[in-house]
């Protein structure tokens, strides 16, 4: 293996040291760019490209996002998206007057109208459909594991010999009930079903 050669820094002044991990981040925000800030004129031009003129609003303000970066804001006057802004960031290189276009498009503001935020379907379903694709997936009858659950439909229920009716706390518990052993029963179904397609594959890898 070749080692580097030596190298003498005592003759340089400020030496620069490698470093290692993330970039640094500068403390100070940048400033606002005078040419880029009085560039609104170019920004609304360039937000013409996906919409139409009289769906730009007024001018909101700009805002600094680096060194030369610039964002303009202005209200959306676009059908269906109140409350939300059109943006367009510009930039320029440095010692240079040009200004550039970098990005153009459509954020939500403050009030905007936005869609409510997703719930995943296990968190929406009831437990009657929860019972049912339960007991599909098991192969079992879903008619059956919902009767099974408390879910059939109302029946009259009998007599008791005492001539005493069940109060409603009695009957919810014996759903509960009802409900606990379906469930311990798909669950049941579920593993041998497991264990019966663990024997094939070992039976097939066998004969192999």
């Amino acid at each position: 293996m070749h080692s580097m050669p030596e190298v003498d820094t005592s003759s340089i002044k400020n030496p620069v040291h490698p470093t290692f991990g993330p970039p640094r981040i500068p403390a100070r925000k940048p400033r606002v760019d005078a040419t880029l800030a009085d560039a609104v004129e170019i920004a609304r031009d360039a937000l013409k490209d996906f919409v139409e003129a009289e769906d730009i609003g007024e001018h909101l303000g700009v805002t600094a996002d680096d060194e030369r970066v610039v964002t303009h804001r202005f209200a959306s006057k676009v059908a269906g998206y109140r409350g939300w802004e059109l943006f367009a960031t510009l930039a320029r290189a440095p010692r240079s007057k040009v200004v550039t276009v970098s990005e153009t498009g459509m954020l939500p503001g403050k009030d905007a109208l936005l869609a409510p935020d997703w719930v995943p379907w296990i968190d929406r379903a009831s437990e009657e459909e929860r019972i049912r694709l339960d007991a599909i997936a098991a192969g079992e009858d879903p008619i059956k594991a919902l009767k099974a659950a408390g879910y059939g439909p109302d029946e009259t229920p009998e007599k008791p010999k005492d001539g005493k009716q069940p109060s409603k706390a009695q009957l919810e518990e014996e759903r509960k009930l009802a409900r606990r052993e379906a469930k311990r029963r798909r669950a049941k179904a579920a593993r041998q079903k497991k264990r019966k397609s663990g024997g094939r594959a070992k039976a097939k890898k066998s004969e192999k």
